[in-house]
């Protein structure tokens, strides 16, 4: 039988209190990338982190930064969380590569208004991903990876024991919240890459696309339609047992 080991121990110890309240720290990372606003997050611990009810208090939060090339998380462990794993907002060309993300509630490395770009999610392990009733509807029926803009890089990640979903692309019809324009339409955009990944375990779906149709003018109607460069699934596996 095989199974998936991750670390969760790190020396470095960020924790918000363990409580039948849920309501843990939460850290944001906020300001423009261009006016020096940047992060970079590697090898810590992270527990008890996220605030359920509040809309935008999770364990670690990139927050409408623009394009944040020097910025990273890499190596942490982000567990017991009330609130996500890592929340992408508004950023582009973030990197996200080899952390542990276990037992937490609504979807785990979640992409928020469908605006975010050029990011790259790879050598992640996120297992134990749990339906959350009181954050955004699509929690209920949560995924581990939640990708709102096929415009990003997710390879040789492993989701494991999602409630729902391993990898879900709901792709937005335009993006919304403050990222709100109708001149971006990721529906009509290829997938930049999805590879290697695998994902077991699940309540229902390993890889669930939804509204994907890529054109050569992504906002014009399907007579624009292209398969120039179809979508190919490229993961090792998907299942749901």
């Amino acid at each position: 039988m095989k199974v998936e080991v991750g670390l969760l121990t790190r020396n470095i110890v960020i924790q918000g209190e363990e409580s039948d309240l849920k309501y843990g720290y939460h850290l944001m990372i906020h300001g423009r990338a261009e006016k020096g606003a940047i992060g970079k997050i590697s090898y810590a611990e992270f527990r008890y982190g996220g605030q359920p009810r509040i809309i935008g208090r999770y364990p670690v939060h990139f927050h409408l930064n623009g394009e944040v090339d020097e910025s990273y998380v890499v190596g942490n462990a982000i567990h017991d969380c009330y609130a996500r794993c890592l929340t992408i907002h508004g950023v582009h060309y973030l990197k996200v590569q080899k952390n542990v993300c276990y037992n937490t509630f609504g979807h785990a490395i979640f992409f928020e208004d469908g605006i975010e770009t050029n990011n790259v999610v790879e050598d992640n392990l996120v297992a134990s991903t749990k339906q959350s009733w009181i954050m955004l509807q699509t929690d209920i029926t949560v995924a581990t990876f939640w990708v709102t803009n096929p415009q990003n890089i997710v390879r040789r990640n492993r989701s494991g024991g999602s409630e729902w979903y391993g990898f879900w692309y709901e792709i937005k019809t335009n993006p919304d919240g403050p990222s709100a324009t109708s001149d971006i339409c990721p529906p009509g955009l290829n997938i930049l890459e999805f590879k290697d990944n695998v994902a077991h375990s699940n309540g229902r779906f390993g890889l669930r696309i939804f509204q994907l149709a890529p054109r050569k003018f992504p906002c014009k109607g399907p007579e624009n339609w292209s398969n120039e460069q179809p979508y190919i699934d490229q993961s090792k596996s998907s299942s749901n047992v």
